[in-house]
């Protein structure tokens, strides 16, 4: 008996040891989380809709705050989250220590009172590898989430971008329709003047009906894509989307291709996860092995023998004759080429990410400074130019409504430029594991 408490404080000891991992876990994973982010993540698998400390919606959402608002509310975040619950479970239970069974034979008639007391001994050599292998799962998953929180924020970052440039598109057409109809009424007054032809009269309509159509689907674009952001974010039906708040920011593309390369390789949570997917496949082997050899130890006791009442250890052996756990062995042996594998694929699709998302930043950048300084800025002069024409009365007004249009069409695809540079740093952070700050 005195074994047994043994074991059952042992067990006690074990159990609380792997409770105060578990939640050391899920406190490094949200500090890993803020680390790459910097946002804090909630992981208690909450649904109901509240704010992380410091984000103020009243004054206008941010980028950065709409990150920490999605890692703080998103559904299919706290439905990831969950996972590092199901580890934790999988971890204690990996802990436990079979319960002994009591077998009694009660006196009837001649028959003496037998008690037999059994508690299986492999857990001696087993449970460690079983723990072992339990918590390279569970380190395996905390890896994933954290890859699922850089996911979310990346898409959070391009949402609060696409929404931004919905908004501007929006602005910049009805500013374009104004002025398009501003021409198509002054080329009817020329058409009744006579100083036109109808073909360039008609001409004029179908720019300014085109443009009143393209200003309608613009308001139709900001609806989308704010419902998006709103479903990245978490924000409840019955909360009105904030209004955006758009920041230059630093826009450096993070450093070289190569040196990025190097840190996702060695730092980028899906491909550390792959890592130990290994191992947590090699621990596992270990485990599957541990278990040919089943071994029960036994207490029998006689309620009334020869020389009274007696009682006396015992062993009971399963002989691995036949089965010595070849089916878990051969499964754990798959799982490790499945995983090394996998691990190979991680840091493909790595590479490529970092990769794509580079050249992607570079053009973007590249399209940026060739279009503002060979597009936009001309155009610029040629407004402040018509203008003083028009009031020196060289040339028609006609003529700077038609430069202030191309002026205002061109600053819109140097707004979807800029969207593209946003977007293409996003994937950059996304890729290497972290905000480039």
């Amino acid at each position: 008996m005195m074994r047994i408490s043994r074991c059952l404080v042992a067990a006690l000891v074990v159990s609380a040891a792997v409770s105060a991992r578990a939640t050391s876990d899920t406190q490094e994973t949200a500090n890993a989380l803020r680390e790459r982010t910097g946002a804090s993540a909630r992981l208690d698998g909450a649904v109901a809709f509240s704010l992380p400390e410091g984000v103020v919606l009243d004054d206008g959402l941010t980028r950065d705050e709409a990150v920490a608002v999605a890692l703080w509310n998103n559904a299919e975040f706290q439905v990831a989250a969950a996972g590092l619950g199901f580890a934790r479970a999988d971890l204690l239970e990996a802990g436990l220590i079979t319960n002994p069974v009591l077998s009694l034979l009660f006196p009837v008639g001649p028959k003496q009172l037998e008690a037999t007391l059994r508690l299986p001994i492999e857990i001696l050599w087993e449970r460690p590898r079983r723990i072992a292998a339990a918590r390279a799962a569970g380190d395996v998953v905390a890896q994933r989430l954290i890859q699922t929180g850089l996911d979310l924020a990346a898409a959070t970052k391009e949402a609060h971008t696409d929404l931004s440039l919905a908004q501007e598109r929006a602005r910049l057409a009805a500013e374009t329709s104004t002025l398009v109809q501003r021409i198509s009424n002054l080329t009817a007054t020329r058409l009744a003047a006579g100083d036109i032809g109808e073909l360039e009269a008609r001409a004029a309509r179908v720019d300014s009906a085109r443009a009143m159509e393209d200003a309608s689907r613009t308001r139709h674009d900001i609806t989308i894509a704010a419902e998006r952001l709103r479903r990245r974010i978490g924000l409840p039906r019955e909360v009105s989307m904030p209004a955006l708040v758009v920041t230059p920011g630093d826009l450096d593309p993070c450093g070289a291709s190569e040196s990025l390369l190097t840190e996702a390789l060695a730092a980028r949570p899906d491909v550390r996860a792959a890592e130990l997917a290994i191992e947590a496949a090699a621990r596992k082997l270990g485990w599957e092995r541990s278990r040919v050899l089943a071994i029960t130890a036994l207490i029998d006791a006689n309620g009334k023998g020869s020389q009274g009442r007696e009682i006396g250890p015992g062993i009971d052996v399963g002989l691995p004759l036949f089965n010595r756990n070849q089916v878990g062995k051969a499964r754990a042996a798959v799982e490790i080429q499945q995983a090394t594998a996998a691990y190979a694929a991680a840091r493909q699709r790595a590479a490529l990410e970092v990769m794509e998302a580079s050249v992607q930043y570079g053009q973007a950048a590249e399209s940026q400074s060739a279009w503002r300084a060979t597009v936009v800025e001309p155009l610029e002069a040629n407004v402040a130019a018509a203008e003083r024409s028009f009031g020196n009365g060289e040339t028609s007004f006609l003529f700077v409504l038609e430069n202030t249009r191309r002026l205002a069409e061109a600053r819109g695809r140097a707004g979807e430029l800029d969207a593209d540079l946003k977007r293409a740093r996003a994937r950059i952070e996304r890729a290497v594991g972290r905000n480039c700050r």
